[in-house]
């Protein structure tokens, strides 16, 4: 593999709407022999936990394959509420309330305080058990590939991004802490609507000085949905330990596309609503850059695998595909999956990255 060939893979957030849809389009881009062409992969939310699966799970593609199928067959939703509903975990649960409670009563001190116990940390747990066991990001199945994992931190409002060759936040510097895969997984994944964000106390390490800084880790989509960030050209190691550059670039997109119309009329529509806009705006600016990069010569090329794309804008027509309406609504939890479904979303994947690579990219295929 020399330099020119080198293929950066982006997976967005969107749960197990995202992990099924992202199989496919690993399923597309297998066929193809690129997938050992990927020298780093980029994962956020449910593009973290396939982009986890595939980097640390069985070298065969085939087994994991059906690993995935199974784990989005079975689901985790309700492994989180066994673990949460544990007469242990329920103790840890009634112990953080009563100690957040007491940090804002009059006159009680107000030390930094790390809630170690709920929803999140379930996943982790379930994960944990059901997956990953104790493997910590260095503990990558294929030699070549580098993994980056990325959570947003709410006290700071930088990304906090876990890596095989680092972890690391660009206020604080690289984490010296071996961190889990399936706590990174977690902390991505932690949609701030369903599960709550998870406190964590870290060294971190900048110029030969450490320091223990929390953070406080909800969902990586909130700060780069579509895990962009670390290939874009003009980042600079100055400022962040993640900079990736590569001559090619397949980002994998679960968006819905476009929005239908409501009458947001009251408060919790307004907000949902709002939410809605300026999360689509981000989304809208990051497809843009890719073409960009692409225009300015910055990158060779790149392609990308839009779950939401209007099926009538497609270059080309795609025998059999499966429409955009049969699964632009699936939602984006971590319920188990019917067998259609899984079926429905791995398949447009799989149809469009097979469709878009040659029509984008021919000189990769």
């Amino acid at each position: 593999m020399t330099d020119r060939q080198v293929i950066g893979l982006a997976l967005s957030g969107g749960g197990f709407r995202a992990s099924a849809f992202h199989l496919g389009c690993l399923r597309a881009l297998h066929d193809r022999d690129l997938l050992e062409r990927v020298q780093v992969v980029s994962g956020v939310s449910g593009g973290a936990l396939l982009a986890a699966l595939w980097a640390y799970g069985p070298e065969d593609f085939g087994q994991f394959d059906a690993e995935v199928v199974e784990l989005l067959r079975h689901g985790l939703q309700g492994e989180m509420v066994r673990r949460v509903f544990r007469p242990a975990a329920i103790v840890r649960n009634m112990r953080a309330a009563t100690a957040t409670a007491m940090r804002i009563l009059p006159g009680v001190p107000n030390p930094p305080l790390a809630r170690r116990a709920n929803r999140t940390d379930a996943l982790a747990v379930a994960l944990q058990e059901m997956v990953f066991a104790d493997k910590t990001m260095p503990s990558v199945t294929h030699p070549h590939l580098r993994v980056v994992l990325s959570a947003t931190d709410l006290y700071t409002t930088n990304a906090v991004r876990f890596g095989s060759a680092r972890s690391s936040c660009s206020r604080y510097g690289t984490i010296t802490e071996p961190i889990r895969v399936a706590s990174a997984v977690a902390a991505s994944a932690a949609f701030p609507l369903f599960l709550p964000a998870v406190e964590r106390e870290y060294t971190f390490e900048r110029d030969d000085r450490r320091q223990r800084e929390t953070v406080l880790l909800t969902d990586g989509g909130v700060y780069d949905n579509l895990g962009l960030s670390i290939f874009d050209p003009n980042r600079s190691t100055a400022f962040s330990e993640h900079v990736e550059r590569v001559p090619y670039i397949v980002c994998c997109d679960a968006g819905r596309g476009q929005m239908v119309k409501r009458s947001p009329h009251f408060l919790p529509a307004r907000a949902k609503r709002a939410f809605e806009v300026v999360h689509r705006k981000a989304q809208d600016a990051a497809r843009s850059r890719l073409h960009e990069w692409a225009a300015n010569g910055q990158i060779q090329g790149f392609v990308m695998a839009y779950l939401g794309m209007n099926d009538s804008r497609l270059p080309m027509p795609i025998a059999d595909l499966v429409p955009r309406a049969d699964v632009a609504d699936y939602g984006t939890n971590f319920s188990a999956m019917s067998a259609t479904n899984v079926d429905r979303l791995a398949r447009r994947g799989e149809q469009l990255v097979r469709a878009l690579l040659p029509y984008y990219c021919p000189e990769l295929c």
